[in-house]
């Protein structure tokens, strides 16, 4: 299942390369490669025609370029020994990793979910509904348009997830203490990768104290116990050492991580909780469960997981809820111009463990027939409409609506900026965030309409159909096809380089028969296991 998610992804990856963010952890990794150093180098032309490279340090954490450097390794290789025209190739092998990242998450997701059935009967789902689950985890939720993109934020839900994974397995199934150091390891590294994720660490500590002291009452474990703790400490001591030496070296004081420049450090955590968790959790614009409808589920599945196994509810709620209010209180709660809200993405797959004996209803016998083809029709309506939300962010550029509400033209949806005393409102897209005619939602699906129908109709056709043109006629948009097309590799090759169109054509081509392999022998096992 995880390799079948994994091709999926890198066939339908993004056509557009690294920006913002994702930039700067792609640079500071070909950087590291090549120079041995992290830095940003910037090239710049000046007038007269002189070149002047300039080398700066990154204000992000190190971990998620750490985590690039094989892949940035490999893009470099591949850049060198294909020509301009076969851009896609060095693109592709860079985009392995966050394919890889969205595809492990649903592949512990899965494995979870049986451990969980081993443990709890409450919680038990056969094969295939753990599948089902998994599945339409990778493919209906925000994993999928995140798995076309760089930014820290997927490792560091994967890291989580593994830790939790890991712990799981350390408590119920009585695996030895190289689970627990393999947690430790993971929940250190996505520290590394984004700082913040040291608020669910009390949380795993706790529930990996509680485990040790459930394990001594059957047996002595005083010297694995000492062990334990100093290897699990280890871990954090050498992120610890390698943050603050990072932080040195950029700023010449260990207490300065680099969120203490520009915006940041004027705003900080001054957003008002509850304004952060509306827009986090109920915004047309932002919130969670319209990316990502499937994880309304968890609101059906969470009583009985509550009741069946309160110390792994404990754990996600000491993991998620620290996380959830942290961000709610960050200036920047929405992630920037990215879909949907990035910073979230490490509640997916624990909403979706949540969910578990909701999809446990599918195969339940002793529901009338007509109730349960109800549920079941229900659920598959969900997943079409998750499905049918992924593929807008898939579709299009995130950044194009973004980049057209920020156009002259287009003027009325973005705010005057934040002036101290003046105009102390600190979010400039309040339309885009509040208002259901201007979500990248209702945006996006009018952009696909209007890329299909570009060569047919006109720009004032296509701008009146536009989904806040009824407010107001005189805000419909003036150069609609600038941020129009589809936002897929294979659709970036320009018809004329005819060896760029076969390669594409052969990639393509290998990455679907690897999906259907995939699958097939998915097939065979689960034909096996039953």
């Amino acid at each position: 299942m995880g390799l079948a998610l994994f091709f999926f992804y890198l066939l339908t990856t993004s056509g557009h390369g690294p920006y913002g963010d994702e930039k700067h952890y792609v640079k500071v990794a070909e950087n590291i490669l090549m120079h041995g150093r992290p830095i940003l180098e910037e090239i710049q032309r000046r007038a007269d025609g002189q070149v002047l490279t300039t080398a700066n340090y990154s204000w992000l954490p190190l971990g998620q370029s750490l985590l690039l450097l094989p892949f940035a390794a490999l893009e470099l290789m591949t850049r060198e020994l294909f020509p301009a025209a076969l851009w896609f190739i060095p693109h592709l092998v860079l985009n392995c990793l966050p394919a890889a990242e969205s595809a492990a998450i649903c592949a512990l997701l899965f494995l979870l979910i049986r451990l969980s059935g081993r443990f709890r009967t409450e919680l038990s789902l056969s094969l295939r509904g753990a599948l089902a689950a998994a599945l339409a985890t990778g493919l209906a939720t925000q994993l999928w348009p995140a798995s076309r993109t760089l930014f820290a934020d997927l490792s560091a839900a994967l890291l989580l997830l593994f830790a939790v994974y890991s712990l799981v397995q350390f408590r119920h199934a009585h695996a030895g203490i190289g689970w627990a150091l393999a947690a430790a390891w993971a929940a250190a590294l996505a520290v590394l990768c984004k700082n913040t994720f040291i608020l669910p660490v009390p949380a795993l500590s706790a529930y990996g104290a509680w485990t040790i002291v459930e394990r001594k009452k059957n047996r002595p474990i005083n010297k694995d116990l000492i062990y334990l703790i100093c290897m699990a400490a280890l871990p954090f001591i050498l992120v610890a050492v390698a943050q603050l030496g990072f932080n040195h070296l950029r700023y010449g004081s260990i207490w300065l991580s680099g969120y203490h420049e520009r915006r940041e450090g004027e705003f900080g955590f001054s957003n008002p909780l509850w304004a952060g968790l509306y827009g986090i959790l109920l915004s047309p614009g932002r919130s969670l469960f319209l990316y990502s409808p499937l994880c309304l589920l968890a609101f059906f599945g969470a009583r009985k997981f509550f009741r069946s196994a309160p110390a792994e509810a404990a754990l996600l709620a000491g993991m998620s809820l620290p996380l959830l209010f942290t961000y709610a209180k960050w200036w920047a709660w929405d992630g920037g111009w990215e879909w949907g809200n990035r910073f979230h993405l490490f509640l997916i797959p624990l909403l979706m463990w949540l969910s578990t004996s909701a999809w446990a209803w599918l195969g339940r016998k002793s529901l009338p027939a007509a109730a349960r083809r109800a549920y079941q029709g229900s659920l598959i309506l969900l997943i079409a409409l998750s499905v049918y939300v992924q593929g807008l962010g898939v579709l299009i550029h995130p950044a194009a609506y973004w980049a057209m509400a920020g156009a002259d033209e287009m003027s009325i949806l973005i705010q005057r900026g934040y002036e101290k005393g003046v105009w102390d409102i600190r979010d400039n897209m309040l339309l885009l965030h509040y208002v259901p005619q201007f979500s990248p939602l209702a945006a996006h699906h009018w952009l696909i309409w209007a890329t299909w129908n570009r060569y047919r109709l006109d720009e004032r056709a296509l701008a009146a159909s536009a989904p806040w043109y009824s407010l107001n006629p005189k805000w419909a948009p003036k150069n609609v096809s600038p941020y129009l097309g589809f936002d897929l590799w294979f659709l970036q090759v320009r018809a004329e380089e005819t060896a760029a169109r076969y390669a594409t054509i052969l990639i393509a081509a290998l990455l679907i028969v690897m999906i259907s392999l995939a699958i097939i022998r998915l097939k065979a096992s689960i034909t096996d296991s039953s």
